[in-house]
């Protein structure tokens, strides 16, 4: 265990300090490469009725950018509201879970306001039984908009002055009608200029299902969209955490970490984690990091990934023979997520020729490509008529650089802004 200067206790406070590839962030100070979308979440949340849609890819970060906005912008005495969606969720199960959170748990208060005039349109909407209910602490059972937006605007001032609630996981409600409650609430919180901002997380389509269930819904979101963290951006992460424990390590090791992340932040914080439990498992003292260390890591970082991130490579690749496993680093091995058939073709011969292995025909390469494609191969790939291919997944395709990194295969050497920092 041999970092100077540091125990095992101080190492893992420090690397908990700076990397996080389990747990969503939730502090400015480290999230990296999302200043302009903190910005636009700012300005946004100075009119009054406005709310927030975070979309884009899985594993982009979206949960860590929506819950460092609602920390920022929760009023003091209290934290933001956080939940999360799954598929069994329904428009009056989250409305009644956010009300339940924002309740206070002190029943002297709530009769308090309730018998104050606060309470009066909370009192002409709701039943006497639900009043009740609300005294004692706990949601009632809504059974209306009107009393959805009656009760949050009731409790809300409970819990401070403007509580900011975080719906992640938005597009595992499936159901249209509910999600047209969604966009119906939004409407009405604007509308009754009730005190909460709402802070949605999801991918494209279920904003563009969110606003097509209420066409006036629009004017009520600010849509940010969240891109793939930046080479910048993951060298940020990588070069702080390596200062945080007083090690250096080497450009190239950096920059390979950078590539083979494919701008997915899970990516970057596992591997430099990795990296650093590498360091101080060495038996001698690490002032840099090494290439084994690198090697190691990689390993290590293959056999912690996510278990649904391996499944989908496996059920496509482990069945059969390499032939599927080379196919997938070609599809994998360029910065534009789409790319042209004959593209990949093109890129398969060399990384066969790069092996020392032959490549297969190109008739038996399409063949590979479109068995990718089918169930029986997890889908992995997706196409077009065009003959244009991508992933299904695109965080998938990091996981496929990882496995050829594993394999000593680099990928993605290519990428256009690798080259400019190279040069600079």
């Amino acid at each position: 265990m041999t970092i100077a200067g540091y125990t095992r206790l101080k190492f893992e406070t420090a690397l908990n300090q700076v990397l996080s590839p389990t747990t969503p962030i939730r502090s400015i100070e480290h999230l990296r490469g999302r200043d302009k979308k903190l910005e636009e979440i700012r300005r946004s949340l100075v009119q009054t009725g406005r709310h927030i849609f975070i979309h884009g890819e899985r594993g982009v970060g979206k949960t860590s950018l929506a819950q460092t906005a609602a920390f920022e912008h929760q009023p003091s005495g209290a934290e933001p509201i956080l939940l999360c969606c799954d598929p069994s969720s329904t428009f009056y199960g989250v409305a009644q879970d956010i009300i339940s959170r924002l309740l206070t748990s002190d029943p002297t208060v709530i009769k308090r306001i309730t018998n104050k005039k606060a309470g009066l349109v909370l009192q002409s909407v709701l039943s006497l039984e639900s009043q009740e209910i609300i005294e004692r602490g706990r949601a009632p059972e809504l059974r209306s908009m009107n009393e959805t937006i009656a009760t949050i605007s009731f409790v809300a001032k409970q819990h401070s002055k403007k509580p900011v609630i975080v719906i992640d996981e938005f597009e595992r409600i499936k159901d249209s009608n509910q999600r047209t409650l969604f966009a119906d609430l939004i409407k009405q919180l604007g509308d009754q200029s009730v005190p909460v901002v709402i802070i949605f997380c999801g991918v494209g389509s279920s904003l563009e299902e969110l606003l097509d269930a209420h066409h006036s819904c629009y004017r009520y979101l600010t849509a940010v969209c969240l891109d793939r963290l930046g080479y910048d951006a993951r060298l940020q992460i990588i070069d702080a955490a390596l200062e945080r424990v007083e090690i250096d390590v080497d450009d190239t090791t950096r920059y390979r970490v950078a590539t083979i992340s494919d701008g997915f932040p899970h990516y970057v914080h596992l591997l430099t984690e990795k990296l650093l439990w590498e360091a101080f498992d060495d038996n001698e003292d690490v002032k840099v990091i090494n290439v084994v260390h690198y090697k190691d890591a990689v390993a290590s970082a293959v056999n912690d990934i996510e278990p649904h991130l391996k499944a989908i490579y496996e059920k496509a690749t482990l069945k059969y023979n390499n032939d599927y496993e080379q196919v997938l680093w070609a599809v994998a091995d360029d910065h534009q997520l789409k790319r042209r058939s004959a593209d990949i073709f093109e890129c398969y011969q060399r990384l066969m020729q790069s092996v020392g292995e032959r490549a297969l025909s190109r008739e038996k390469f399409n063949a590979r490509m479109n068995t990718l494609k089918k169930p029986t191969h997890g889908e992995i790939l997706k196409a077009n008529r065009q003959g244009w291919y991508e992933f299904r997944e695109p965080i998938v395709r990091g996981y496929v650089r990882l496995r050829a990194e594993h394999r000593g295969v680099a990928l993605g050497k290519d990428h256009p802004l690798e080259v400019r920092i190279r040069a600079s």
